[in-house]
Order: structure tokens, then sequence, then C-alpha cells
């Protein structure tokens, strides 16, 4: 009993970080969508960009893993800047809205992308990973949200789930890149404690039931996120109703996910991207009636 308890202290945990991060991505999407120009480009973007996107990703992944068994210090190394990369565009988005001139812009983005460089180099542990993720993306979310209109967001996250199964279940070479992320402290993954004191440095691949931790990738919870944002930005009559409906069947399959799939590796992707998607068309079905 007291193990379940732990573990659904992991899972609300998770719902939570998903909630915030989809918050926060509205915010930085909604100001984005002011910015002249930054909506209209989503005009030129067809379904080629989920070709592009997906070959990208499999690229990226295959020489990661290569590099990962050479030299993991170097992978460990490239996802941070990565990282960092993502929270200084973010942290630059925030001070634009927020600055009332340019000492004061220059000076957030220095403090904010400092501040998470130091921690992930020298003073890392998972909060600031999840910290860091949060930021990262929220930030991937509004942008792609904002440049993918929701059909092309479909698209993409039906193709995503697909690769994502296949690459835990059949290739298993997911389960490998999260075994390295892991083991290794890269900033790739959630972690989801279900009590405070646990160290980074002390989490494995293996021991992570052990400890009652739930890791969950970052891009479990971007790539939903991003339908999300676009059936907002491109609903605008309907934006409560799209914000509500979407997140809800989000946050409903990230629920399954959690409570049917505990103690071993599962793709995170078909039961999310169903679950949002769901959600987008039965506030479609809803607005067309």
């Amino acid at each position: 009993m007291k193990k379940a308890n732990q573990r659904i202290n992991s899972e609300l945990f998770g719902i939570l970080l998903f909630i915030v991060s989809t918050a926060f991505a509205l915010y930085l999407a909604f100001n984005l969508d002011q910015i002249s120009g930054i909506a209209a480009e989503s005009n030129g973007i067809s379904f080629i960009f989920v070709i592009y996107y997906i070959v990208f990703i499999v690229i990226f992944t295959a020489a990661a893993l290569y590099i990962i068994k050479k030299h993991a210090k170097i992978m460990k190394a490239i996802f941070i800047v990565l990282v960092l990369y993502m929270i200084f565009l973010v942290s630059s988005i925030v001070a634009g809205i927020v600055a009332v001139n340019l000492p004061e812009y220059y000076a957030i983005i220095a403090i904010v992308t400092g501040f998470f460089a130091y921690m992930l180099i020298f003073r890392n542990e998972w909060y600031i990973t999840d910290a860091a993720g949060l930021i990262m993306i929220s930030g991937a979310a509004a942008i792609l949200g904002i440049l993918l209109r929701p059909y092309i967001a479909i698209t993409l996250l039906v193709v995503f789930a697909v690769y994502d199964y296949i690459s835990v279940y059949k290739t298993k070479h997911m389960v490998t890149l999260a075994k390295a992320a892991i083991d290794n402290q890269f900033p790739l993954m959630f972690t989801l404690p279900s009590q405070g004191g646990i160290k980074i440095k002390d989490l494995t691949f293996d021991n992570r039931g052990t400890h009652s931790v739930i890791m969950l990738g970052f891009g479990d919870m971007a790539i939903p996120e991003l339908l999300i944002i676009s059936s907002a930005i491109y609903n605008p009559l309907h934006i409560a109703l799209f914000i509500a409906l979407t997140l809800a069947g989000a946050l409903s399959a990230l629920g399954f996910l959690f409570f049917f799939n505990h103690g071993k590796p599962a793709p995170g992707l078909p039961y999310i991207n169903t679950g949002v998607i769901i959600g987008f068309l039965i506030a479609f079905a809803v607005v067309a009636i």
C-alpha cells in the first residue's frame, strides 16, 4: 500500500508538471503571436515538414547512440548545450515581454541562462533538470504550436506515436537511449520522485523502481503540447474550449500511462498523443454542431 501511495505522488507530480508546462507554453505562444509575421509563417509549412522532422530525429538519435557508445561525456555536453540554447531562447522571449529597457533585457537573459548553465554543469540535481526541461519543452511547444496548423500538428503527432512505439517495443533503441540518459545524468528526461531526498547521482535505469521514481522523456510532454498550442492559436473564437478539451485529453492519457504502465519501459507518445488528438476532435465536433 505504501509503495502504491508513493507511486501516486510521482504520477500527480508528472500531471502537475504537464499543466504548468502547458500554461507557460500558452503564455509564450500568445505573446509570440502578437509579433508581426510569426503566425503568418505557418502558411509556408506543409506536410513535408513532418517528413523532414522525423528524418532529423531518426538521424540525430542514431548519431547520439553512436557517440554514447564511444564518448558518453561528449553526448552529455551536447545535450546540455541544446537545453541551454532553448533556455536562452525562451528567456529572451520572456525578457522581451517584461523588460522595460535594454540593460534589463540582457540581464534577464544572462541571469537565467547563466544560472542553468552553472547548475546543469556543476550542481545538477533532478529538480534542476526538471526545471530546465520545463522551460525547454514549453518554448519548443510554443514555437511549433504557432508555426504548425492543427491538421499538420496532428499528422506529426501520429507519426511520432508510431515511431515511439517502434523504437521502444521493436528496435528498442529508445530504451537504450533512456538507459544512457538516466545512468549518465543527461538532461533529457523528467525525474518524478515519490519523496524527497533523492539524489540524481544515485539513480540508475535499473534502480529507479526501487526508489519509486518515474522517468518521463522531455518529448513525451513537448510533442502533445504543441497541438494544444496550435488548436488555441488557430481557433481564437473557441479558445477556451480547445484548450480545456485538448489538455483534458492529454492529462487523461498521461494518467492512464502512469497507472497502467509502471515498472517497465513504455512509449509515452502513443498514449498521450492519442488523448490530446481525441480531445481536439471532440472540441472540433462541438464547434461544428
